[in-house]
Formats: C-alpha cells, sequence, structure tokens
C-alpha cells in the first residue's frame, strides 16, 4: 500500500502515540500498532485497534475520568 497523503511512502508496522477525546475526558494511548509511512509520518491503524481505543475512553468518560494515560492493550474476548 502507499501512502495516500505523500503518495510514495510505503508505510511500515510500527507503534505510535494516540489521543482521544470524549466531552469532558482525555485518554491517550502510548505503544499503538500502526503502519506508519517513513517518507511523511502518516499512521494507519487497524479498525480493531480503533475500536478498542474508543470502547476504553467511552469507559473512561463514563466513570468520570478527565485524564488517562496508559499503554495500549487489546481488549481480551
Amino acid at each position: 500500500m502507499t501512502c495516500v497523503i505523500c503518495k510514495h511512502g510505503i508505510p511500515q508496522p510500527g507503534t505510535t502515540t494516540v489521543t482521544v477525546e470524549r466531552p469532558g475526558t482525555l485518554v491517550v494511548f502510548r505503544q499503538v500498532p500502526a503502519q506508519i509511512c517513513p517518507d511523511c509520518g502518516e499512521r494507519y491503524l487497524d479498525a480493531e485497534v480503533v475500536e478498542t481505543m474508543s470502547t476504553v475512553a467511552e469507559a473512561a468518560a463514563a466513570t468520570g475520568t478527565e485524564v488517562d494515560v496508559r499503554v495500549y492493550r487489546p481488549i481480551q474476548a
């Protein structure tokens, strides 16, 4: 897959930091698995990763957490 932003980089596996906001809540996920373009730095996340982060952010917002910084972990089924 060629990067859709720079049009010439080939994204490679890596990890990144992602911030997710909900009303009154900020969750920072570290070491999130992603495909990252070595030329421009654009990050591509799998749908499962995005869903996990969304679920965790919603739970944090529901408990009144204002700021949460955590290492990304997949939700165990």
